[in-house]
């Protein structure tokens, strides 16, 4: 999805308050994005979340089909595999609000193509959080990708994405005190 004008802030800006100010967590809905078909690098992808500020919480939800090899993995990638015998997104969501309500958490990353994560993206604006969704086709829910303060979509150049979200700001929310805003032309 190319990026809508005003739909996404100033990242210079996000990036130099988080290093100040908070840190990230990143939450990864494993069996929605981790499969043999897709490909993802999630080395590849940390680092690149790690240049948007010190990421204090990386966890991979899981459910109990999970093997030990994806498991190791994700362990060596830096992330922590929580495997459940229940519904990956209601642990996913639990984690997510003692983030959110919590004061350590100044951006929550969400890598997931499903509906369901939507309403955590939606509480943790609610409660001054940024966001950020992460996800690809096929299947990135619109819900998720309206739901998000910024929308990275790994199909496409990670990089590129992020160069063109430098100098755009979100028009629909309120102006924190923290930000010097500016219009792009």
């Amino acid at each position: 999805m190319s990026s809508r004008p005003g739909r996404i802030r100033s990242l210079v800006r996000l990036v130099s308050r988080l290093r100040r100010s908070g840190r990230v967590a990143f939450l990864i809905d494993g069996p929605n994005v981790l499969r043999r078909e897709f490909d993802v690098r999630l080395d590849d992808l940390k680092n690149q979340i790690e240049a948007l500020g010190k990421i204090g919480v990386a966890k991979v939800y899981l459910n109990d089909r999970a093997s030990t090899k994806l498991l190791e993995a994700i362990s060596n990638s830096g992330f922590t595999p929580i495997v459940t015998t229940s519904d990956v997104h209601l642990h996913m969501t639990i984690e997510a609000m003692d983030l959110v309500l919590g004061d350590a958490t100044k951006l929550l990353v969400i890598f997931s193509r499903h509906a369901r994560t939507a309403p955590i993206l939606r509480r943790a604006r609610e409660h001054g959080l940024e966001t950020l969704a992460i996800g690809f086709e096929p299947g990135f829910s619109v819900a998720v990708q309206n739901a998000a303060d910024h929308v990275l979509r790994i199909d496409r150049p990670l990089e590129d994405q992020i160069q063109e979200m430098k100098g755009k700001k979100k028009k629909d929310k309120k102006p924190d005190d923290d930000y010097d805003w500016e219009l792009d032309d």
